[in-house]
């Protein structure tokens, strides 16, 4: 079953998704499969990453 609403992040009406990381229920737009994360996440991650 697929959870359809709003999303957090830019408030278009989709399928939802929850962030593994943060718990954000968002669009599928704004949520990376791969890692299973949003994309403010994501940045995060990516930014984390660059700097080690």
């Amino acid at each position: 079953m697929q959870l359809k609403g709003i999303c957090s992040l830019c408030g278009r009406a989709d399928f939802l998704h929850t962030c593994r990381l943060c718990g954000s229920m968002v669009c599928s737009g704004c949520y990376s499969a791969e890692l299973g994360v949003c994309k403010l996440c994501r940045s995060k991650i990516r930014r984390n990453s660059e700097r080690h």
